[in-house]
């Protein structure tokens, strides 16, 4: 134990050193050079922002609390033929209990629902909620849509493995899957992903030096994709705190999205035409994931989902999402950089809490979820761009204090704050539901994150300039590598191994910290969480000086484009080479609409 200090600060010398170093050349990224001065001349993105010497427009991103705070927005019909899907970690969604048990939970105020979908209610009913109120206000009856009937998918075409024996283990057995004619989640063959639709799912959590065994294992998140010709859905779950149960809460939460998704965008019969539509798809496939948490007994987790579509008649395409909870979405376009789609589901003007999951799914209070934060949100997007889901695991290691690259300001207690046009996101809910959204083990050094850095070279940002640099941060990534010679970013699986390689790196001096066998006694083999907070106590001042946040990591991917038979297509759009194709500024509409013929007047040419 005498030596214990001694190879630390070895430990974190030469780690420091390697970081800020690890691309050869400290002007690709300064934000790994703890030693640089902000008034240094270097020309690095994060002193040109701090000096009000780089500004960023990026395409418009609108959110709201319901799908009748934005703009209604005509897509091209859906095909329904699939080109792949994936789910992980492991067999992912698809060891969730396939059969949906009724729930008879009839409330009025949620019934209307799925109205246009009668047929869907025996299989993905929903919960008698008091808060749903205040997600989507009941519109008037709607007669024009056709009813969902079960859904056949189409065969697809053979994709590639991934490499490595877990991989091929995990093929195996969905190759099995297939064999048996099983369709999950309205999906009748799950592969391990391809190049343009990817996703990982890891832990950055330390190993027993003795066992091998990773803390906090299993991992507690789940994600999803199924990719089609001209469109694609993506889910992914974060379960709260460690645990079986908080595992299967984020499987089910996956499996409960994506299976009503397919059901009500690509089954015969359905008449999906505008965005209007794919919101109320999504806010109905929360609902199924909540249920299926339910019925199987899960704890608590996050759901972000997105839907990318194809605009009506053009090479466009647009992003609907909806989340809550802290999984977040992105887009990675190589002009715009990356812009971060569900901003507006926290306050990105007010320092937070990285332990507070904001919102959650799951039996929170009773059998009712938290959404406080639940956010909709919507964003054109071009061919060749990436949108990409993420856990907190990946998206907080990017932050420049979790990173050890800034000073959080202080903030004045009792600040109102509003997160920019979106106002009041309903973010103080109530302490009894809030305080079961703690992760006790996201942030193992508590609040170290936000403690001052040592260097006083450190510039000091708000929390507005964290949000921001953060995304520069994930942009200079993307677009420069980490080495020299390194290639842009040009598909959804390197996205995903950069994100996960970069958060890997950063937060390896926290788990040698914890690796060090002077910690452990022995005979000491458990690894329990009592065991492990005891070690994280005995260092904790050492975890607080090194950068990174320990916690499981997980990324799902999709590049958008034309696949199969729709590739090389080519659509008359007037509006292909100017900006306003990303406009989406109109007055966003709260009327209730009678009949889907109210929903032509607000076409495409009209907005």
């Amino acid at each position: 134990m005498a030596n214990i200090k001694e190879r630390f600060s070895e430990l974190i010398g030469r780690q420091l050193n390697q970081l800020s170093n690890c691309n050869h050349n400290s002007k690709r990224n300064p934000l790994l050079d703890t030693n640089k001065s902000i008034n240094s001349s270097n020309g690095s993105f994060i002193s040109r922002y701090l000096n009000g010497k780089l500004t960023k427009s990026h395409p418009d991103i609108l959110s709201g609390k319901t799908c009748y705070d934005l703009p209604v927005k005509e897509i091209h019909k859906l095909s329904k033929k699939v080109v792949t899907a994936s789910t992980g970690p492991g067999d992912g969604l698809t060891q969730v209990n396939r059969r949906s048990k009724p729930f008879d939970l009839a409330d009025a105020d949620v019934d209307f629902i799925d109205e246009d979908y009668s047929e869907s209610n025996n299989s993905l009913p929903f919960i008698k909620n008091e808060d749903i109120n205040g997600i989507i206000t009941k519109s008037s009856e709607n007669n024009d849509k056709n009813k969902i009937i079960n859904n056949n998918e189409e065969n697809w075409e053979q994709k590639q493995s991934i490499n490595g024996s877990e991989e091929e283990d995990l093929e195996i057995h969905k190759s099995q899957t297939l064999a048996l004619g099983e369709e999950i989640a309205g999906i009748t063959k799950w592969d391990a992903g391809s190049d343009h639709a990817y996703g990982i799912a890891t832990t950055l959590y330390e190993c027993h030096p003795t066992t091998k065994q990773k803390a906090g294992e299993p991992i507690a998140d789940a994600f999803g994709i199924c990719v089609r010709e001209n469109s694609a859905i993506m889910a992914l779950a974060d379960g709260v705190n460690w645990g079986e149960k908080s595992c299967l809460a984020a499987r089910c939460a996956v499996h409960g999205a994506i299976d009503y998704l397919n059901k009500a965008l690509y089954s015969e019969g359905s008449r999906i035409e505008n965005t209007m539509d794919i919101f109320v798809a999504l806010l109905r496939s929360l609902n199924a994931a909540h249920n299926l948490i339910l019925q199987e007994n899960g704890l608590l987790t996050t759901l972000c989902t997105a839907v990318v579509c194809q605009l009506k008649n053009c090479d466009r395409f647009i992003v609907c999402t909806c989340n809550v909870g802290d999984s977040l979405a992105y887009v990675y376009n190589e002009k715009h950089g990356v812009r971060e789609i569900t901003q507006g589901s926290h306050d990105i003007y007010s320092m937070r809490d990285m332990r507070d999951a904001l919102g959650a799914l799951g039996p929170v209070d009773g059998t009712n979820p938290e959404l406080n934060n639940l956010t909709v949100a919507m964003t054109v997007v071009e061919r060749g761009d990436i949108v990409f889901l993420t856990s907190d695991g990946i998206s907080d290691n990017f932050d420049p204090v979790v990173g050890k690259f800034a000073i959080p300001k202080k903030e004045k207690p009792n600040t109102n704050k509003t997160n920019g046009p979106s106002g009041d996101n309903g973010l103080n809910g109530s302490r009894k539901s809030r305080s079961s959204l703690k992760r006790s083990n996201s942030n193992p050094d508590r609040d170290s994150a936000h403690r001052p850095a040592p260097n006083p070279n450190l510039p000091v940002v708000t929390a507005h300039q964290r949000h921001d640099l953060s995304l520069l941060r994930m942009e200079d990534l993307l677009m420069n590598g980490v080495n020299d010679g390194d290639i842009k970013c040009n598909s959804a699986k390197n996205l995903c191994q950069l994100m996960v390689d970069f958060s890997t790196k950063l937060t390896q001096a926290k788990r040698r910290i914890l690796e060090d066998p002077d910690l452990y006694d022995n005979n000491d083999s458990s690894f329990g969480q009592h065991e492990q907070r005891q070690r994280r106590r005995r260092v904790g001042d050492k975890l607080a000086m090194v950068p990174g946040k320990l916690d499981h990591a997980s990324i799902v991917a999709y590049k958008v484009a034309f696949y199969g038979q729709y590739k090389g297509q080519v659509f008359d759009d007037k509006l292909a080479k100017s900006e306003e194709r990303y406009n989406l500024k109109v007055r966003a509409t709260l009327a209730r609409f009678e009949s889907q013929e109210d929903f032509s007047d607000l076409s495409e040419s009209t907005i």
